[in-house]
Parts: structure tokens; sequence; C-alpha cells
């Protein structure tokens, strides 16, 4: 898979070959900026660690809720102040997938559909995971179905229903409510888990935010939204749109495409507004974007490892 069929690739359906395919991508976005999570006191520790465990950072005074075994002898001789060390250490990363198509998201006026980017995307996001050694869990939701994961995953159990999800056929059966926000078991008890949501979807009721809002303050979320900015500087004219049930005929004018885009800004800036509030990143790429440099940006960001 060159980098021009990755960008565009011949049919908007991928086939599980291709998820196969993109695991080269996944291996070579680069190196993530180093995280650590610390411990609340110096001395306390997390199963699943990675790597070496625990990384001394630096000194500071003892406090009585300190682990003995933590503090410097020496410093503290040579000060006269009892000095503990202070660590910090790298955990094992979980990972939540939430993906939600809508019907509109099966369109593209250019290189492919929205809905195969975020495919892609999820693709290469299953992939780094696994190749960093971390835990993913996921929900896909998409032409009426609701497919989730609690544990990691073999990939191809997780590229089945990714393949499914990239069908035209889903575009029939997609409902408008954001059904990942919805009580689920691969969510309702999630904690300290980087959750990237990848969705078309812009509207947020009250029940969806108070769910939300849930989810933000145990977890860090990152919100990638993919556009077709191409969608409102359509030369006005009649297109013939072909699906799998059939063609229709779409009258396009100035004037329809700039309603459509006033009405989609104003929805997306209540969107970011929404998501600001929880401290929930609002990521909006466009369909042009290649979906390794969506997640080389992820990467950027600590989302992915």
């Amino acid at each position: 898979m060159t980098m021009s069929a990755l960008l565009a690739p011949s049919s908007p359906e991928l086939q599980e070959v291709d998820f196969a395919q993109l695991g080269h991508y996944a291996k070579h976005l680069g190196r993530a900026p180093r995280a650590h999570h610390f411990a609340l006191t110096s001395g306390e520790r997390h199963a699943h660690l990675k790597g070496q465990g625990l990384e001394m950072l630096e000194l500071r005074a003892y406090q009585a809720s300190d682990d003995l075994r933590h503090i410097d002898w020496r410093v503290t001789a040579r000060t006269g102040q009892a000095q503990t060390r202070l660590y910090a250490q790298e955990n094992e990363h979980q990972r939540l997938l939430l993906m939600d198509l809508s019907s509109e998201a099966y369109f593209g006026t250019k290189h492919s559909f929205i809905s195969t980017r975020f495919v892609q995307l999820a693709g290469i996001i299953a992939w780094r995971t696994k190749q960093q050694g971390d835990k993913l869990s996921y929900r896909l939701c998409f032409g009426g179905q609701d497919i989730w994961q609690q544990t990691t995953p073999l990939l191809p159990k997780l590229f089945h229903p990714l393949s499914q999800a990239s069908l035209i056929q889903s575009r029939h059966h997609a409902t408008p409510a954001l059904q990942i926000l919805t009580p689920n078991p691969v969510s309702l008890k999630a904690r300290n888990k980087d959750v990237i949501i990848l969705t078309d979807k812009q509207q947020l009721g009250r029940p969806e935010t108070l769910y939300l809002k849930q989810l933000a303050q145990h977890n860090k979320v990152f919100w990638v939204q993919i556009i077709d900015v191409n969608t409102f500087k359509l030369v006005p004219g009649q297109y013939q749109i072909k699906s799998v049930s059939g063609e229709s005929i779409v009258h396009v004018s100035k004037h329809s495409s700039n309603l459509a885009q006033q009405a989609f800004q104003k929805q997306n800036q209540q969107l970011k507004k929404q998501l600001n509030q929880l401290d929930i990143e609002h990521l909006v790429f466009d369909l042009s974007e290649p979906p390794e440099g969506i997640a080389r940006y992820l990467l950027s960001l600590g989302a992915i490892g």
C-alpha cells in the first residue's frame, strides 16, 4: 500500500487485507512524548509496570505519609533535614477506542469517504497499541450495529468489524444519536485510560453530555472529527449520486452551500464549546489529511503510545 493508495484507496470499502498493511505505517509513526504517571505518595506502586518500573525524579522534604525506604540518608545527613526520593513510573497504557459513524460519513468529494478515513485511523491505532504492548478496548457503532470488546482483542477480530464499518450499505442504517455515549460495559467503569472518540456526529444532548462528563473525569479524552471542506465548495449545478440503492440527482446552488456551511459551523462551534468545558481535546481534520498524519498528531499529544 503506497502513500497515495493509503490517502486515496481504490475503493472506500476496505478489505481485511488492507488493515494488515496498515501495520507498517503504525510502526513508523515515530516516538511518542514520554509521559509519567505520578504516584500519590513516594512509596506507592501500581501493577502492570513497563520497563524498569520506578524512576527517581527529584528530592523533597520528608512527609509523615512517606515510605521510610525512600528516605535519602546521605542527603539527609548532609542537610540535617530528612529528604525523600520522589518517583515516577511508566505504566502500561490502556486505550479505549470509541467510533460512531452517521449516514453522512459515507460520503466524500475527493480521496475517499469520511467513513473510510475513520476506519483507516482506527486500524492504525489498533496496530500501534499492539506494537507498543499496550491494552485496547473498543466500541464501534455503525449501520445499526453496536460491537464492543472489553479486553485486548486479536487484531483480526477487530479488523473484521472495521471492514464492515467501511461498507457503503451501512449508510442506510446509521442513527443520528451518539450511541457510544450510552451506558456500556466497555466504558462504564473506564479509569485512567486514553479515550479516543472517532465520530462525524456533532450533537450532544444532555444525557450524552452527562455521560461524557463522567468519562472525562476519570480518563483523558480526545475527540477526533474528520470533515470534507470541499462539500461547501461544490460548483453550483446538478450532481448524480450513486449508492447501493440506486442513483439520485442532487441540486446544489451557491445559496444552499452557504446555508449548509453556516449551519455546520454553528453546530461545530457549539460542540467545541461543550467539549472545552469538559476539558476534552477537540481535534478537527480534513479528509485530505492522510490517516497516518492524523495518527502522528495523536502521537504528539500522547493519545497513542
